[in-house]
């Protein structure tokens, strides 16, 4: 099987083309697959597959498989590496002539703009869904609750990477959110701008993501601890810019391809 390996800040992905594939080989490429390609040690290791399926009308559908193979609806970082990966041309070492695509996700249709050496993503409007306050192990935790076509939950108070590590898995999981949840625990700076620890659901602790820095910056915004405008969100493995307009969220972030090549596995279809 073909594979692109592609990361965006640290948070790294499997890319598959399955878009000459038949159903039922691309359907072999689920749960299971990403399980096993994920895994640093017997696999390629990935924080999640990235499949690229058919669609009528756009460029392709990005289907999301997080590491533990259970599937998520959008993938900010994702998305700016499958516009890299749609943009090259088939050998992968070259850019094509497109410089922007469009993308069906789980969260609607999407556009990725290749500016530079960076990749703009317009990921919509961020949907308050509201304040919520939790019980964590007797422990009360304040926060927003935002709809990025995946859901998140920003925390009211300073936080880092050992608060991700802790609550994370805990919040996650909570009655709260049937369907889980992605969990930001953020500091926002004096000059305004934001230092992010995202604890991410099907992933646990990653280098970055995407829409979590995208609801973050949103949700500072709705709380006034930030202005319309640029925002930059400081991640383990970079930064990222967030613009918040009246209409929606734009990402401005990198994307790089690591390596390309071909992989063996119980279920590949047959070339």
């Amino acid at each position: 099987m073909r594979f692109k390996k592609f990361e965006g800040l640290g948070n790294d992905f499997i890319v598959v083309d399955t878009r000459t594939w038949t159903p039922d080989a691309r359907e072999r490429l689920g749960a299971e697959a990403a399980r096993r390609l994920c895994d640093r040690h017997f696999g390629l290791g990935a924080d999640g597959l990235l499949r690229l399926d058919p669609e009528p009308g756009f460029d392709a559908r990005m289907r999301v498989l997080n590491a533990d193979g259970s599937e998520a609806e959008m993938c900010g970082n994702g998305l700016r590496c499958v516009a890299r990966a749609l943009t090259e041309d088939t050998t992968g070492s070259a850019p094509h002539a497109a410089r922007s695509v469009r993308v069906a996700t789980g969260a609607g249709p999407l556009t990725a703009r290749l500016v530079g050496d960076l990749v703009e993503v317009d990921l919509g409007p961020a949907r308050d869904l509201g304040r919520v306050v939790l019980e964590v192990d007797g422990r009360a935790v304040a926060g927003r609750v935002l709809d990025l076509g995946n859901p998140h939950f920003v925390l009211d108070a300073d936080a880092g990477r050992a608060e991700a590590a802790e609550l994370g898995p805990r919040l996650q999981d909570h009655p709260a959110f049937p369907n889980g949840v992605n969990v930001s625990c953020r500091r926002v700076l004096p000059e305004g701008t934001i230092e992010l620890h995202v604890w991410e659901r099907g992933c646990g602790l990653t280098l970055a993501c995407g829409t979590g820095a995208a609801a973050t910056a949103a949700a500072a915004r709705l709380d006034a601890l930030v202005a319309e405008g640029a925002v930059r969100v400081r991640l383990p493995g970079g930064a990222l810019e967030v613009e918040l307009t009246a209409t929606g969220v734009v990402q401005r972030g990198p994307a790089r391809r690591v390596f390309h090549g071909e992989v063996d596995w119980p279920g590949t279809p047959e070339r």
